[in-house]
């Protein structure tokens, strides 16, 4: 190793991955207070490695940058041979041009890897997500040379909502009638023939003769999970209504006669819910105390707020926020990865016949659902491309709130019953987001 906390020697160049510059990284790792916090638990050697090597790296024989860091020090930097890809439990490969706005616009690596622009040679995405935050303030700390002048400026265009016109002066059906081939339209013709189900049919008598012989820690769980999706489909059947008033008072009516059937379903989810804790569970749980600090974070707070926004700022970043929180996070990342656990410790364990019907159902409208956010998500892009930097952004941070929530479903239970496993649970959730940002081109 040619650098260690002994030694000091510093080159005068102010290139990046020089040695002056890795010598100013090592320091800038110990010091940071925050990189300490987040990495307090963080014990993976780590290679950075570079495809194509650069000039600047192959003239030191080098493939990278090897750090030797144990939980929130880092004990030495070097540069990497290939001698050093066996000691390192995380290679991270990508080409000079990515490394350098990785440092200079602090990305999130989780999110890279995602997006296919960093790629996870060696290692576990499970587990790298559980460093997310140590991973990020990493590299963080990483020295940019950058003018200050030149960083990037997170936009911000809130304005107040305009006073709408209080009558209508004409209607688009009488004007050119409604565009039957649109997106939205085949989505409502889809909910007329998938979503015409009734929660009160669902026969739960079977359901109610398997509760009385589960095991008290298997009631546990399903009691857990019914809570938080008690809550979490009220909250999203109270929250839409601010997205279907913009997209109303826009004038885009396709996408409006789609909604309300989307409001309809998510009402529909609700009441099965509530049906199944009436009938099934017989009484009415302590839910409130499985909605720890994360959920309550996303639940509570973020959806509520990212929605509400609409009502004074219906500007297409508050839009893009709102879906990216609604139909990114909650439906296409926390919901999904639920419905699938229900799915797969029923159906595995033959438990339950009328839960499983409920949930499967639930799917297909949520489906069409994610559809309709990923539609929005993506017309908002293409008219607002400037945006899609403060976007990412956005879902990163809400990226780490859902993988936060899925730690704290799994934290009071030694061994979870019915075989569930946390790992099983963040890979789906994960492939679930990145599924979602392939199709927008991320």
């Amino acid at each position: 190793m040619w650098f260690n906390k002994k030694d000091d020697s510093a080159s005068v160049s102010n290139e990046y991955f020089t040695e002056k510059w890795v010598k100013e990284w090592f320091d800038s790792i110990n010091s940071s207070e925050k990189y300490k916090r987040a990495a307090k638990h963080w014990n993976s050697p780590i290679l950075l490695k570079f495809e194509p090597v650069p000039e600047i790296l192959r003239e030191k024989n080098s493939i990278g940058f090897y750090l030797d860091l144990k939980y929130g020090e880092c004990l030495d930097i070097s540069y990497a041979t290939s001698q050093e890809e066996d000691l390192s439990q995380i290679i991270l490969t990508a080409d000079e041009s990515t490394w350098i706005r990785l440092i200079e616009d602090k990305k999130d690596p989780t999110m890279m890897i995602m997006k296919k622009k960093l790629s996870l040679e060696k290692g576990s995405i499970v587990m790298l997500s559980t460093q997310r935050q140590a991973a990020k303030a990493l590299l963080d700390t990483a020295p940019t040379y950058r003018d200050s002048k030149q960083q990037k400026e997170f936009i911000s265009e809130i304005k107040e909502k305009q006073e709408k016109e209080s009558k209508h002066t004409s209607f688009a059906t009488i004007r050119e009638g409604l565009d039957f081939e649109s997106f939205p339209m085949k989505l409502f013709q889809k909910a007329k023939q998938y979503g015409i189900w009734n929660p009160s049919d669902i026969d739960l008598s079977r359901d109610r003769e398997d509760w009385k012989q589960l095991k008290e820690d298997e009631k546990e769980i399903l009691i857990h999970l019914s809570g938080l999706f008690l809550a979490g489909e009220e909250a999203v059947t109270i929250d839409i209504l601010p997205l279907m008033q913009v997209v109303a008072s826009e004038g885009r009516l396709e996408e409006e006669i789609y909604l309300t059937s989307f409001l309809w379903e998510e009402a529909k989810h609700t009441e099965f819910f509530s049906l199944f804790v009436r009938d099934v569970i017989g009484y009415q749980p302590d839910f409130e105390q499985y909605h720890k600090t994360h959920y309550k974070t996303l639940f509570y707070e973020k959806l509520p707020r990212d929605l509400n926004q609409l009502k004074l700022d219906d500007t297409p970043i508050a839009q893009l926020k709102a879906s990216g929180t609604y139909n990114m996070i909650v439906e296409g990342t926390l919901a999904e990865t639920g419905y699938a656990a229900y799915h797969k410790m029923l159906t595995d364990n033959d438990l339950l016949p009328g839960m499983q019907e409920g949930i499967i159902n639930l799917k297909q409208d949520e489906s069409r659902h994610i559809a309709y956010g990923l539609y929005l998500i993506n017309r908002l892009l293409e008219e607002n491309p400037g945006y899609r930097d403060e976007f990412e952004n956005h879902l990163e941070e809400l990226l780490n709130d859902a993988t936060n929530i899925i730690y704290e479903i799994f934290e009071p239970y030694e061994v979870v019953p019915f075989g569930l496993e946390k790992e099983w649970f963040l890979e789906y959730a994960l492939k679930q987001f990145q599924h979602r940002m392939d199709k927008l081109g991320y």
